[in-house]
């Protein structure tokens, strides 16, 4: 897709760039549009768009039953999406009226890169909103991490997955309504260029220990973070994700924290590894990100059951999992060797309808 830094935002606001509700008599320079992204989607061995599944007569169509924005510069369409509100063909069960839901998000090629797309998102969000809606939904396609990590990163939610058929599958995005948390955070799938702030993390054995367990090795290094995310972060059939905190205000990575040995025929996970920058250590963002994950976990993955481990000194993490919803099943004793002796690990877990009644879902 593109990128979303704040100077290429920034450079986007100085365009004299527009944003309006379309006509079919400029069906034919959408086809062009649609046919060039999907051109350069092949080229990039992205199968999600192929030129010939496009025609003049259903983009006419478009307007029919669906509302259609441009992004003009001048007068020139440098940007598609389409509207509608509703859509069980995607969403199936979780269709809702109350929503609107974007497809045909498209830049130009020469405007890729430079934040058009967030722009456009953004700008169909506020419009879901003013129109009385929950907010904006829309679909992308669920094998590519990177994409998905992008609208992760834009603040969009994962709800879950569908199967189209015919072996493709789609993750479903929503965007929340702000509500004004100025340490709320962000989930988004960890990638490479997270590397550096888990390692700076991990400034001890016995740090690393703590919330990494047996699984990380110190020093960190980044072939074994390399083999921690191969096969990761493929929502449908990936055992692991693995997700990077980002605090939304201040776009810094924050935290980290993965679900784990995620079990789809007992409907089963438990999450891992989960640690803060020290810089924001204490300010409840443990309790955050926990929330966000098990929305994932029992939301999104509809899973029954969620299970962690915490060494019984760390009570600061106790607190935060109890706060969360975890409740305490037993322990292991002396599970684990650290330099004052053997330290007893706790086992905690949470339902999903103990899920459900907790934050009213």
């Amino acid at each position: 897709m593109e990128g979303n830094t704040a100077a290429e935002l920034n450079h986007l606001s100085q365009c004299p760039i527009t944003i309006v509700r379309g006509e079919p008599s400029r069906a034919g320079e959408i086809l062009l549009l649609l046919q060039d992204a999907a051109r350069w989607m092949e080229s990039k061995g992205i199968k999600q768009w192929t030129p010939g599944q496009f025609n003049e007569a259903d983009i006419v169509g478009y307007f029919e039953d669906r509302e259609v924005y441009f992004a003009l510069e001048k007068d020139e369409i440098i940007g598609l999406f389409t509207l509608q509100f509703t859509d069980p063909q995607y969403w199936g069960p979780r269709n809702d009226d109350s929503y609107a839901y974007l497809h045909r998000l498209t830049v130009a090629r020469s405007y890729r890169g430079s934040g058009l797309g967030s722009r456009m998102l953004y700008f169909a969000a506020e419009l879901a909103i003013e129109r009385g809606l929950k907010g904006l939904r829309f679909d992308t396609v669920a094998h590519n991490v990177k994409l998905n990590r992008y609208y992760q990163s834009l603040g969009f939610h994962f709800m879950g997955s569908n199967d189209m058929g015919g072996g493709r599958l789609v993750n479903l995005y929503e965007k929340f309504k702000d509500t004004g948390d100025a340490d709320e955070i962000i989930l988004r799938y960890f990638g490479e260029a997270d590397f550096e702030y888990l390692k700076s993390w991990a400034d001890s054995p016995e740090f690393l220990k703590q919330w990494a367990g047996p699984s990380l090795t110190f020093p960190i290094e980044d072939q074994e973070l390399l083999k921690y995310i191969t096969n990761a972060n493929h929502s449908v059939d990936s055992n692991l994700l693995i997700y990077s905190a980002v605090h939304k205000t201040s776009g810094q990575v924050i935290g980290h924290i993965s679900l784990a040995n995620i079990d789809r025929d007992n409907r089963s996970a438990r999450v891992g590894r989960v640690v803060i920058d020290p810089d924001y250590r204490g300010r409840g963002i443990g309790l955050r990100m926990m929330q966000e994950m098990l929305r994932i976990a029992f939301q999104a993955l509809e899973l029954h059951r969620v299970s962690l481990g915490v060494f019984d000194f760390n009570t600061s993490a106790l607190k935060s999992y109890e706060a969360a919803g975890f409740r305490r099943e037993g322990s292991q004793r002396e599970a684990a060797r650290f330099t004052d002796g053997y330290v007893d690990c706790i086992e905690m877990s949470m339902l999903d309808r103990e899920w459900e009644q907790k934050y009213k879902f």
